[in-house]
């Protein structure tokens, strides 16, 4: 990609007056290895042409660069990059760090923000700090060539009474589960993030949302776990792990995506992006054969159902010696034209976050599934986690920690409820965001 940065710049060399040559922006853009980062990325020769700069784009490792790299960089602040690729979830922290540059600096309105699905949950401290480019959104993936198979319909009807279909409600979801667990065939009823790490919450968080619960409120700071509701999230995640490839309590994201994509398992609950991967014919044995359900399910009679958005944009940092040139790439990364060859002209492809790119004739034309969304997320409240630094570390260390004690047996669902309230009471005292 540095490659593609130094041809550009000898390009735009040759077809630049000599002296304005001389003064040519470089912006250099950070972001992790993925495939909506490709699908920004895609983007970054047609808008340096446009803005008249010059770019380098760096993709490193996901989790390292979020978690270690930009924080460290953050810290020492050497400039490294104009613009920095992250997600909602990590803007507290580094607007702490004093290393974002909110959008108010600029002319915000040359974004369109109205075009921009919950744009509002870039908000912190009352200022804009990222433009979303994914949207990213909870749900059940599962095998459409096991659901529509006539002979598994009628098998299904004679065990449970009703027709198979994409499940509306928990206990749907629960009765498909059980009926695809099959290991000696070689099948499973789903797959779980089990790693001791960030992707062990994904199902917890799912089956909260599906109680019509938040793990903690991102409004009240109400900690949502040891509490009837919460207990039963609990107790679903291990009738869950009952009916699980074995491979779950050690996958983290790659090898949880790559056993569904494999056909192990019946399910996945997952964010949609795995939709990307796992229609890749390149690399999915069960491309072609997914179908997604937003969560929570619409059957369950939740009241003012809330779903989970992770939204992942490009922010500019504080340290940037091009401020306007670096805005005004920005805007051209993030516009419709961007998203839909975003979608469209990319090997995988990408979950936009702009409406006019979620109901364009073009990117429908390759995701079907877009349109869906679209619909879908009109009747759902999305919110995100609690925008505070140290949700960081309920996430990334209190949650995976005592949740893979439960799912390992060491503890019990009541003793993991309580200890979890606890844990996250004390950080949320600790930071100042609630009494003792």
């Amino acid at each position: 990609m540095k490659r593609i940065g130094i041809l550009l710049s000898l390009v735009l060399l040759l077809l630049l007056p000599a002296g304005q040559a001389q003064d040519m922006v470089t912006i250099s853009i950070g972001a992790e290895t993925g495939v909506h980062a490709d699908a920004l990325i895609a983007n970054a020769d047609r808008c340096a042409m446009e803005v008249g700069v010059d770019y380098e784009a760096h993709q490193l490792p996901p989790g390292e660069w979020i978690n270690s790299i930009l924080p460290t960089e953050a810290a020492v602040r050497s400039g490294l990059y104009d613009i920095a690729y992250i997600p909602i979830s990590k803007i507290a922290q580094f607007v702490a760090a004093d290393y974002l540059l909110p959008l108010e600096d600029f002319d915000i309105d040359a974004l369109d923000p109205d075009d921009i699905a919950f744009f509002n949950l870039t908000e912190y401290e009352g200022k804009h700090w990222l433009v979303p480019w994914l949207n990213e959104y909870q749900g059940i993936l599962y095998r459409t060539d096991l659901m529509n198979d006539p002979d598994e319909q009628a098998a299904f009807m004679e065990a449970n009474g009703y027709e198979l279909a994409a499940p509306q409600s928990m206990q749907q979801y629960f009765d498909q589960v059980a009926f695809f667990h099959r290991p000696d065939e070689g099948l499973h009823g789903n797959i779980a993030y089990g790693l001791r790490a960030a992707w062990i919450t994904i199902l917890h968080e799912a089956l909260s949302f599906m109680h019509g619960i938040e793990v903690v409120d991102h409004e009240t700071l109400e900690i949502n776990i040891n509490t009837p509701e919460g207990i039963a999230a609990l107790t679903d995640m291990m009738m869950l792990y009952g009916y699980a490839d074995p491979a779950s309590y050690t996958a983290g994201w790659v090898e949880g995506n790559a056993n569904f994509t494999a056909g192990r398992d019946f399910s996945l609950v997952t964010w949609n992006s795995v939709l990307l991967y796992g229609n890749d014919p390149d690399t999915s044995d069960v491309a072609g054969n997914i179908g997604f359900q937003l969560i929570p399910l619409p059957g369950d009679g939740v009241e003012e159902p809330e779903g989970f958005l992770s939204q992942w944009g490009p922010a500019i940092s504080s340290t940037t010696e091009h401020p306007q040139e670096t805005w005004e790439m920005l805007v051209c990364l993030t516009s419709t034209e961007s998203g839909v060859h975003g979608v469209t002209a990319t090997k995988l492809g990408n979950s936009p976050s702009r409406i006019s790119v979620l109901q364009d004739e073009r990117a429908l034309a390759r995701f079907p599934w877009l349109g869906d969304i679209a619909a879908g997320i009109q009747g759902l409240n999305i919110i995100s986690t609690p925008n505070i630094p140290e949700y960081g570390d309920v996430r990334g260390e209190v949650l995976p920690r005592l949740l893979s004690t439960m799912i390992t047996g060491e503890a019990t669902i009541e003793e993991t409820a309580a200890a979890l309230e606890a844990e996250i009471m004390q950080i949320l005292v600790d930071g100042g965001h609630v009494e003792g």
